[in-house]
């Protein structure tokens, strides 16, 4: 390892790193495209929705989050609401490894949400997990009290539970599964104008290319009407950096 960035990352201080380490090949600014934002494609204007966050939301810092995030709302909106369909059940796991004096199990699941509450900018329960971390990450033969354990677990969980009823305020997730085009739709796209879409997609999404991702969603949409769901659906995933949907997205496209 040549560097190390502390979590919660900060994306400036990890770029900062990386140019630090990382040498450019030979040709590589001739080769590379030019840096397109989320706000500076048309496209993506037209598929954001106006309101993705809410002004505030208790226990959280939404601008810290949103500064992390490049200002992505609807990336931190899902992140937040994949934690709150995925976490509820944690402080029960934490309690379960105590109970079998497995601290090494208790700090992995510890960790993993101080991590977690970092990235979200869950300011309450990042602090509350520091202090639950303390006493499960030192000498196992110098186990801390029962009655210490206890309190801080109880303080975790409850603060855990706060979080979660705060991300229950953002509703669900349904939008997005209803922007994933039909059978229908996709048989719709005369072939030869989809002709090396398939390789391309596929290709910049192993590459995680977030930025030609959206141009080839920009040249669909600009080819025909027909390819405008297909269009739309490719920038939503890139822009949640699911690039393992869109890899199923192009499959999906082939078997048409």
């Amino acid at each position: 390892m040549n560097g190390h960035v502390t979590k919660p990352i900060d994306p400036d201080q990890l770029f900062a790193a990386l140019l630090k380490w990382i040498q450019p090949r030979k040709g590589a600014a001739a080769d590379q495209q030019p840096d397109v934002t989320f706000e500076e494609t048309a496209l993506t204007r037209e598929t954001q929705a106006p309101e993705e966050l809410p002004e505030s939301l208790n226990g959280f810092d939404l601008n810290a989050g949103l500064e992390r995030l490049r200002g992505n709302k609807r990336l931190y909106r899902k992140l937040l609401l994949d934690f709150g369909a995925n976490y509820g059940g944690v402080a029960g796991e934490i309690r379960e490894a105590l109970a079998a004096s497995d601290f090494k199990q208790a700090h992995s699941l510890v960790h993993n949400l101080k991590g977690l509450a970092g990235n979200l900018a869950a300011t309450d329960l990042l602090s509350a997990a520091i202090e639950m971390e303390k006493l499960v990450k030192g000498d196992p033969k110098k186990a801390p009290a029962v009655k210490q354990l206890k309190q801080k677990l109880a303080g975790l969980e409850n603060t855990l539970n706060q979080a979660m009823e705060s991300v229950r305020t953002l509703g669900t997730s349904a939008e997005d599964k209803a922007m994933e085009p039909s059978d229908d739709q996709l048989a719709a796209i005369p072939a030869e104008l989809i002709q090396d879409f398939p390789q391309r997609l596929r290709a910049d999404a192993e590459m995680g290319n977030v930025s030609a991702l959206i141009t080839i969603a920009e040249e669909l949409k600009a080819r025909s009407d027909s390819c405008t769901p297909l269009s739309e659906r490719i920038v939503r995933l890139a822009e949640d950096f699911d690039f393992e949907g869109i890899l199923k997205l192009a499959s999906k496209f082939n078997s048409q």
